[in-house]
């Protein structure tokens, strides 16, 4: 396979990216947890009875998550429930 001729301007910005990125924390298992699906809907089952109601514990996700990656996971919370449900129906049968 033929390699690209890389000018010294590209090895520069490239060094910079890789140095960039190096520097970012990895992320603790939580917030690995927070990021997917399937790991909010089971955060969302441990914190649920902490909460005076179910959409406060899962408002209190979503928060957390926007802060950390800018975006909501669900866009409100009747979504959220509509999803939550067909997760939780699908965990509880054989397969």
């Amino acid at each position: 396979m033929a390699r690209r001729k890389i000018s010294e301007m590209q090895t520069i910005v490239r060094q910079r990216y890789e140095g960039q990125l190096q520097s970012i924390e990895p992320l603790s298992d939580l917030a690995r947890k927070l990021l997917s699906q399937e790991g909010f809907l089971d955060l969302f089952l441990e914190v649920r009875m902490l909460y005076p109601t179910y959409e406060d514990a899962y408002e209190m996700l979503e928060e957390q998550h926007e802060r950390i990656t800018g975006a909501r996971m669900y866009s409100e919370y009747h979504s959220f429930r509509r999803g939550f449900l067909r997760w939780k129906t699908k965990k509880r049968s054989p397969e």
